[in-house]
Order: C-alpha cells, then sequence, then structure tokens
C-alpha cells in the first residue's frame, strides 16, 4: 500500500514538469511561426514598394504623352502603395523580433525546472 501511494505522488509530482515542457514547446513554435510571418510580411512590403515604384515611372511616362490625370491619379496609387509597403515592412519587422522574444521564453521554460 505505501509504495502505491509514494508511485501515486511521485507521478502527480512529475505531471507540472510535463506539462511545461509541452508548454514551452508551442511557445518556442509560435516565436518560431511568428518569424517566418514576419520575414514573408517583409517580402510583401518590399514587392508592394517594388510596384510603386514602376507605377511612378508609368504616370512620368504618361505624363510625357500628355495624359496628366491618369497620371496623377497613378502618382496616388503609387504613394498609397509604397505608405503601405513600408508600413508592412516595419509590422514584419516588429513581428520578427516579436517573434525571436517569444522564442527565447519558449527555450528558458523548458530549461526551467
Amino acid at each position: 500500500m505505501k509504495t502505491f501511494l509514494s508511485a501515486v505522488v511521485g507521478a502527480l509530482l512529475l505531471i507540472p514538469a510535463a506539462a511545461r515542457a509541452d508548454r514551452a514547446e508551442r511557445v518556442e513554435e509560435r516565436g518560431e511561426r511568428m518569424e517566418r510571418q514576419g520575414e514573408r510580411r517583409e517580402e510583401h512590403g518590399e514587392r508592394l514598394e517594388k510596384k510603386a515604384a514602376a507605377n511612378e515611372r508609368t504616370a512620368a511616362e504618361l505624363r510625357k504623352v500628355g495624359h496628366v490625370k491618369a497620371a496623377d491619379a497613378l502618382d496616388r496609387r503609387a504613394d498609397r502603395q509604397e505608405r503601405r509597403g513600408e508600413r508592412m515592412v516595419k509590422q514584419g519587422e516588429r513581428r520578427e523580433k516579436r517573434g525571436e522574444r517569444v522564442e527565447h521564453r519558449g527555450e528558458a521554460l523548458e530549461h526551467r525546472k
């Protein structure tokens, strides 16, 4: 009876450590996922900025031909895209940093007793 009870107590003492390890693993994976999302967001923002630059070049060509209103509209669109791209790049950088911190926290949880 005494050995049975000590085995039960021992098992109950191990449960929190196993739960912590599982949580640490999830937190670490979440951090890695956030980093990847941040990288993708940065890339998307850079693509938007390139597209905006192409629109500005097209607007300049339209202006040379004499289509001023269309060129102005394209310029406004390019400005919006450029601002959106810059914003996405910043968000991506922030998300990547946050992901690194979360991943580090997961590793710290894993090594904690």
